[in-house]
């Protein structure tokens, strides 16, 4: 998956949660589940850079074994 299709998949829940934390009560259950859901994706961006990274690691010593 590329990075903008990965951004347009994530949009929708990155609008809910700046919507929530915004206009939320500070401390309330929303204000927590948008810090909650925030951490999830940065968790999944770690990770699909991290594979993105290896994978063009991998296609770059390819190309210098040729």
């Amino acid at each position: 998956m590329s990075i903008d299709a990965r951004c347009q998949e994530q949009k929708s829940a990155a609008d809910r949660m700046f919507m929530d934390f915004k206009y939320s009560k500070p401390g309330s259950k929303d204000q927590v589940r948008s810090l909650l859901t925030l951490s999830f994706l940065v968790g999944m961006w770690a990770d699909f850079l991290d594979n993105e990274e290896r994978r063009m690691s991998a296609a770059l010593s390819l190309r210098a074994g040729a």
